[in-house]
């Protein structure tokens, strides 16, 4: 009885590491198959998402435009969803003006085309010093204008006055330089004030004042 046991507890002890190493394998392979399913789960799902994703290519402003510019804008894709009809499609042609700024690399809305050109409109150039103007001011640009008078009798300080606010710049001439180093500036104004702005002009000093685009008013 004895002996029975002694081979008995033999056979169990032999048993116990081979059931633990079929153990131990199977929870590993179940660890394997279990990473390999969640790999493959979120494989599939970015292909999916990839896949179901649609994009557009539309017009981004290249700089901040104004009120009144011709847009200047590149192509972008970019996945719009239910709002990609409020854009312009980067197939169809930028024709026309704002009718209301545009920061640079926002994309411009289809709506923001058909800006009204002005009645009676007068082009009228003005003389200004480049230090009295903004940095890298172009055409599109949305100016006050100020004038400080030139002459002042008796000492008095001279004290600039906002001739016209909001002024559209139709062309700066750089390269066309005055006696005193000033630079031609072309601006858009109704004719009804055309003989105010002269009058400033010859009788002071200009300064170009700009309007951020975020000051300027839906035409």
């Amino acid at each position: 009885m004895a002996l029975l046991t002694k081979q008995h507890q033999g056979q169990l002890a032999a048993q116990v590491p081979a059931q633990r190493m079929r153990v131990m394998r199977w929870r590993d392979l179940r660890l394997w198959a279990g990473l390999v399913i969640i790999l493959f789960a979120m494989f599939i799902g970015a292909f999916l998402l990839s896949r179901g994703e649609e994009t557009t290519t539309v017009w981004r402003a290249s700089s901040d435009l104004s009120v009144g510019a011709i847009p200047v804008a590149t192509p972008v894709t970019v996945s719009l969803g239910a709002a990609q009809d409020q854009y312009l499609l980067a197939s169809e042609p930028l024709t026309g003006q704002l009718r209301w700024p545009v920061a640079a690399g926002d994309l411009i809305p289809r709506g923001a085309l058909g800006f009204s050109p002005m009645v009676n409109a007068r082009m009228v150039t003005l003389p200004v010093d480049p230090l009295h103007a903004p940095v890298n001011m172009a055409a599109g640009a949305v100016v006050d204008i100020w004038s400080t008078p030139a002459d002042v009798a008796g000492g008095v300080t001279a004290h600039p006055v906002l001739v016209l606010p909001s002024v559209t710049v139709a062309e700066v001439a750089a390269d066309t330089v005055g006696v005193g180093g000033e630079i031609a500036v072309v601006v858009e104004i109704p004719e009804a004030v055309a003989d105010q702005l002269v009058g400033a002009a010859r009788s002071g000093l200009i300064d170009l004042v700009a309007v951020p685009i975020a000051s300027q008013q839906v035409s």
